[in-house]
């Protein structure tokens, strides 16, 4: 595919519609956002096609423009901007706002995803706006193209949002944009009311994700695969309760152990890490709203042989390590030991993160399977397709496929990724970059 070809056409401040009152200028963060990087941005882009009823773009931008400003005085972080480590003055200078044209067609993107060119569409890796709006939190990106579809991409710091939190703001948007008042879910803000800052300093933190040297593709899994694998899965480990997104990633997973072995002879039997995480919120006790809006979520490293474990195993070992924490750290976060734990887990991420353990690979994920992100209408109907791309090293994502199934987007160090594209047993259960097309109309 040719290069799309993004004009950005202007950049611009989106204010709130009411002023944030001035005692709650200042937005404490927790000590889970603490060792978050600023310049990480969980990014979503939605694709329309066109509808002649609302195929204006200036009538699009302007009604995104005038919805956003009113949702962000129940989001006020999201027009502040980061002070520190620990910290958002919520000084109302507004969330960045691209608008941009490309002269290809939407049709001609969705018959073969590339996601270099996809990173176009996505505002936070817009050179120009991050430099104008370095600490900002929420950055969007309206894009038309020339057959009268567009892409909106949401971009929000994940030093202040989780995925759940990131649907919650996404689900009051629409509601607003759509004039559905009553439907709109305003958020319960908690920050550093939850957990305060640990005290002490914490001198390992993980270094920006590598993108150098690295290829991402993209695999659907579908319906049926998953069924079957899941049915085996489940036989073998005697445990009906087995999540489509873990037989998904657990066999990304082993296909990877097995392809970085194929590319690197000199590495023999190695560990191999999965950094995943738990969503906070109905686990605590009390549980938390499900409208709790921050980022809720603990890292928790799962450990295993590359060469050892089948995928009934891998499972089995996902989910009970996920059980330990639930059980073990979750309930107990908010205590004295509670905390040390995550001190402890926190270094031990940090050092997986660094490489200091040469003979382990770690994998990241981002789990957004689960979330109605389908169901985003902004007054033009439905998106056509919804996707997550990502370039970092060793990342995974996952989000629901629209038409059944689960999308993957994996990007590894290319010559691992020249042997993983072509597993057997990969491919036996999962499309590499399939036509969206082939499931929709545009």
């Amino acid at each position: 595919m040719e290069k799309m070809n993004v004009e950005v056409v202007s950049r611009k401040t989106i204010k709130p519609s009411s002023p944030t009152p001035h005692h709650l200028r200042t937005f404490n963060l927790s000590a889970l956002d603490q060792d978050v990087l600023a310049i990480h941005y969980g990014s979503v882009i939605f694709f329309y096609p066109s509808d002649n009823a609302t195929s204006n773009t200036c009538q699009k931008s302007r009604s995104l423009q005038n919805s956003l400003s009113e949702i962000l005085p129940h989001f006020y972080p999201l027009a502040g901007q980061l002070m520190d480590a620990v910290t958002i003055h919520c000084n109302d200078e507004g969330a960045c706002f691209i608008e941009a044209k490309s002269r290809s067609r939407l049709r001609d993107i969705l018959a073969n995803p590339d996601p270099d060119l996809l990173k176009e569409l996505v505002p936070s890796t817009d050179p120009k706006a991050i430099r104008s709006t370095l600490a900002c939190i929420l950055l969007v990106q309206l894009t038309s193209f020339s057959c009268g579809g567009t892409a909106v991409a949401i971009s929000v710091s994940q030093k202040f949002a989780d995925a759940s939190s990131f649907c919650t703001f996404i689900q009051s948007w629409t509601a607003i944009s759509g004039r559905e008042y009553g439907g709109v879910e305003l958020p319960k803000l908690v920050g550093a009311s939850l957990l305060p800052p640990l005290d002490t300093v914490f001198t390992s933190v993980p270094p920006p994700p590598s993108t150098r040297n690295c290829t991402t593709k993209r695999f659907v899994f579908g319906e049926p695969q998953i069924a079957n694998l899941k049915g085996r899965v489940a036989k073998a480990i005697r445990q009906q309760d087995v999540r489509d997104a873990d037989i998904v990633l657990a066999t990304i997973l082993r296909c990877a152990a097995r392809s970085k072995q194929g590319s690197d002879s000199s590495s023999g039997s190695r560990m191999s890490a999965l950094l995943n995480v738990v969503n906070l919120r109905k686990r605590m006790v009390p549980p938390l709203p499900g409208n709790t809006v921050g980022n809720l979520v603990m890292k928790y490293a799962v450990m295993f042989q590359e060469n050892e474990l089948q995928l009934p195993q891998l499972v089995s070992k996902m989910k009970t390590e996920f059980t330990n924490v639930c059980n073990d750290k979750v309930k107990g976060i908010k205590s004295e030991k509670g905390y040390n734990e995550m001190l402890e887990s926190r270094k031990q991420i940090a050092e997986l993160l660094n490489g200091k353990s040469q003979d382990i690979n770690t994998y990241t994920c981002t789990n957004l399977c689960g979330y109605p992100f389908h169901e985003v209408d902004f007054g033009w109907g439905k998106p056509t397709w919804v996707t997550s791309p990502s370039d970092f090293k060793n990342r995974i994502v996952l989000l629901d496929s629209k038409w059944g199934g689960i999308e993957a987007w994996v990007t590894l160090d290319q010559q691992q990724m020249d042997i993983f594209e072509r597993d057997r047993e990969l491919l036996a259960v999962a499309s590499l970059n399939p036509n969206v097309l082939n499931y929709s109309r545009i």
